[in-house]
Order: C-alpha cells, then sequence, then structure tokens
C-alpha cells in the first residue's frame, strides 16, 4: 500500500483550512494548539502501524521466528537460534519369524563400522518441539515467551535454554 497516503502535515493542514482573514499569529497558534492532541494520536497511530506490518510479514516458520527474535533481543550479534529438540529414530528388533526369507531384516547390534545403539521408549521421544537457545545477555524471558508464543502453533512445545 502507499504510504504517502499516511504521511499528513496538521500543522500545515490547520493553517490551510483557516479562512484567509483568520491568518493571524495568534489565530495560527491557537488552532496548532488545538491539534496538538491530534498530531500526539497520529505518531502513535503511526508506530502501531507499523508493529503491525512488522509482524504481518512473520511467520510461524524457523527462520521468521528466528529473525524477528534476533530483532528485537540481540540485533548487534544475532545469537539467538531455533533448533529442533533431539529426538533418536527409534529401531524394531525383529524377531526369527518375522524375519523376511528373501531379503533379511537382520541387524547385528556389535559391529566394528557403526555400532547400533538401543534406546529406551523415553530417550527416543521428546516433550519440545523445538528448543529456543538465547545467550546469557539479561534478555527479558517473559517478553521473549510473548513474542514467541504470538508466532508459534498452538500444537507446538517449546523449551527456553540459556547457552
Amino acid at each position: 500500500m502507499d504510504d504517502k497516503v499516511y504521511n499528513i502535515d496538521f500543522k500545515k493542514l490547520a493553517i490551510l483550512w483557516l479562512p484567509t482573514f483568520f491568518r493571524t499569529l495568534e489565530i495560527i497558534v491557537y488552532s496548532i494548539v488545538l491539534i496538538t492532541p491530534l498530531m500526539s494520536l497520529y505518531i502513535l497511530f503511526l508506530r502501531t502501524r507499523k508493529e503491525n506490518l512488522i509482524r504481518m510479514q512473520i511467520t510461524c516458520q524457523k527462520f521468521s521466528m528466528q529473525k524477528r527474535l534476533n530483532d528485537l533481543f540481540d540485533n548487534k550479534e544475532r545469537r539467538i537460534r531455533i533448533v529442533k529438540a533431539v529426538q533418536y529414530e527409534g529401531l524394531y528388533l525383529y524377531t526369527e519369524a518375522e524375519d523376511d526369507a528373501f531379503k533379511s531384516k537382520t541387524k547385528w547390534l556389535f559391529g566394528d563400522e557403526n555400532p547400533i545403539y538401543l534406546r529406551t521408549e523415553s530417550e527416543l521421544y521428546s516433550e519440545f518441539d523445538f528448543i529456543v537457545r538465547i545467550p546469557n545477555t539479561g534478555i527479558n524471558e517473559l517478553q521473549l515467551r510473548a513474542e514467541i508464543e504470538y508466532y508459534m502453533l498452538q500444537s507446538k512445545n517449546y523449551t527456553i535454554e540459556i547457552v
């Protein structure tokens, strides 16, 4: 959208709307004093509009949220990272009856080349979908949580880790 629509010079507008015979110094100053609250509301409107335009450009995708968090909380060094929570692939152990005669699914647990690690069920699944890693620089965690929860999907869980 064209931003020229929102560029309004209220002082100039107030003077132009005065009839020419009222354009004395006292009346011009008086009209400017009358529109001062309107100008402060206009500045507040422009700030809110700018914030809303920025918020509309951000999505729930990892790179987009990471950019927004770095813009807000660590603009210079950009050390805030969003990483996937560690989830291990499950390994199914076949019995002899389940093994295919033509294509063997048998894997040896003790091999020299690549050992297979067995994990418990609690290690396989993480309760978090992503981890937000932040530097230890005194970032306000409440503001950070509010910003993350504004953009993330409701079905996702996360944790904040201070590095």
